[in-house]
């Protein structure tokens, strides 16, 4: 009995000895963490919702400005100061034969348009289909490594004994780096060793290195994997065992299997006599490198993959959509300019377009450059008439403001909405993001702004963004959920890392969360995941945001 007692007492000691231990070295790991944090200014967006473009044309007007076209010859003018016309009646002539040229050429314009937006199309689809260069595995530059010495002749050392990891959680077990291409995170591994799937997870989201030694029972490396964490594609990777796809054949060589999963690059490690050995320190010498390195991927020298940044390709991409719209207005203005022209040489006269008089005809020999030469004055204002999808009709309501631009000149104006009728229309209009198979409702509009607009001019018309409530916007990456609450990581004022919860709202983009409480753009927080990022630890300041 005695015996017993005497043995559970010393596997007590033993089990309190091994939990202390384990307790103090969790404290000075904690002691030694480091979170980085970033200032939530750099990383704050705000979002207004989005502002809603149609077509339309304006209808009626009180006022009508002839401008003469130099490239045609007047030939009679029709109407004196003071004359009243009716719409419809012939102001003034033109030579025909200018009238038919000057058709032909507009016909041509409408059709280099097409052809613009055409082209303009597929090159957005090219630049929407590209990878863009953070995709793409690199690996450090292969160098051939010095000679060795000549080693004097001497008995062979024994070999180091090297400490193999059983398990990868996070970058604290690494020999040495610090996870930059030059300098990767190295970790001394077994064919055993399992990589798990967080830190995985975060070699991808901080886009970092690390190469994974392999040693056999003898301490001798026998291959290595270089992993890129831009490389890992999953969005949650599995726990990845170093030498699931490797095969040790019974004479001595090593293969890779077909199917592997490439992170990166694999070298088989060629081994080196006992008396010029030397632990792998920092040595990146890829010698062979053609013969032993195996990648998954090479790039095609006629495709455009991986030249351009992902900043880079949002950029070109939101310049080409830019460009199709302006070159949509462009189209626009062309067919309204060509069916002006085709009215001119069918009549061969420019007419009144409203019920008037004439207030003034310039004189042709001395008519000042810009000015109209003749000029009709109405009794009406301008109306506007345009069109609205059923799923933006709630957008448009009698008395709200609209925002139309003219074609042909680029004049602006505002306008009120007077008339919505409920009564569907057949889709006639190419409204900007607007689905064409839903009814289409017409509105009519009053401008009102002193304007120089005219009759049957076609117009865009933009609807404001709805009075949507601005909102604090950061990387959806920084927030974390906890029993369906949210928090963050932050620094507190003795720049030590704290949780703080937060309350959410919309997600716009996919990526980017709304905050609207319980954090500042004083404050700083860091990216939330990893073993080491817990309360307490201490924390550092940098201005780098993950997105």
């Amino acid at each position: 009995m005695k015996k017993l007692i005497i043995a559970a007492v010393c596997v007590a000691v033993i089990l309190g000895g091994t939990f202390g231990a384990y307790k103090i070295n969790e404290s000075r790991k904690s002691k030694k963490a480091v979170a980085k944090v970033t200032p939530v200014s750099l990383m704050t967006d705000s979002y207004w919702g989005d502002e809603l473009e149609l077509s339309g044309m304006i209808t009626s007007g009180n006022v009508q400005k002839v401008m003469l076209d130099n490239q045609k010859l007047v030939e009679e003018v029709l109407v004196q100061e003071g004359d009243t016309v009716k719409k419809g009646d012939p102001l003034m002539k033109y030579d025909m034969t200018a009238l038919e040229l000057d058709a032909a050429q507009k016909e041509n314009a409408v059709s280099m348009a097409e052809v613009n937006i055409k082209t303009a199309k597929k090159e957005l689809t090219r630049l929407k289909n590209l990878k863009p260069s953070e995709m793409m595995p690199t690996e450090p530059e292969p160098t051939d490594p010095p000679a060795p010495p000549e080693p004097e002749p001497t008995e062979p050392p024994a070999r180091p004994s090297v400490d193999k990891l059983k398990v990868i959680e996070n970058s604290s077990a690494a020999v040495s780096g610090d996870g930059s291409v030059k300098n990767p995170l190295v970790f001394n591994c077994t064919g055993e060793t399992v990589v798990k799937a967080i830190f995985l997870q975060t070699m991808a989201q901080n886009q970092s290195y690390a190469v994974f030694r392999v040693y056999d029972d003898s301490n001798a490396a026998i291959y290595q994997w270089t992993v890129f964490g831009g490389y890992i594609t999953e969005e949650l990777p599995e726990d990845w065992r170093v030498g699931e796809s490797v095969t040790l054949n019974t004479d001595g060589g090593i293969s890779l299997e077909y199917n592997a999963k490439i992170y990166g690059s694999f070298k088989v490690l060629a081994e080196e006599p006992l008396e010029t050995y030397q632990p792998f320190e920092n040595d990146y010498s890829y010698a062979n490198y053609n013969d032993s390195v195996y990648t998954g991927f090479q790039r095609d020298p006629n495709s455009d993959d991986y030249l351009y940044s992902r900043a880079e390709l949002a950029r070109m991409i939101s310049e080409k959509e830019s460009e199709i719209k302006s070159l949509e207005l462009e189209k626009k203005a062309a067919e309204i300019a060509y069916k002006n022209a085709q009215a001119q040489k069918e009549n061969g006269s420019i007419i009144s377009t409203m019920d008037g008089h004439v207030s003034s005809v310039g004189d042709l020999e001395n008519l000042e450059a810009g000015s109209p030469f003749i000029v009709v004055e109405g009794q009406n204002g301008l109306s506007v008439t345009g069109y609205v999808g059923e799923m933006n009709l709630d957008k448009v309501a009698v008395g709200s403001l609209i925002n139309v631009m003219s074609w042909e000149t680029g004049e602006s104006a505002q306008a009120e909405v007077t008339e919505i009728n409920m009564s569907p229309v057949s889709y006639n209009s190419q409204n900007w993001n607007e689905n064409p198979n839903s009814s289409t409702y017409e509105f009519t509009a009053e401008i009102t702004d002193d304007t120089a607009m005219s009759t049957d001019m076609g117009i865009s018309i933009t609807i404001p963004a709805q009075n949507e409530e601005a909102g604090m916007f950061i990387p959806k990456v920084y927030v974390r959920e906890e029993d369906g609450k949210y928090y963050v990581m932050k620094a507190d004022e003795n720049n030590r890392l704290k949780k703080q919860y937060v309350k959410t709202g919309r997600i716009i983009y996919g990526s980017q969360i709304e905050i609207k409480s319980g954090l500042s753009e004083s404050d700083k927080i860091c990216f939330p995941y990893g073993k080491n990022i817990k309360e307490g630890i201490k924390t550092k300041d940098t201005d780098e945001v993950l997105w």
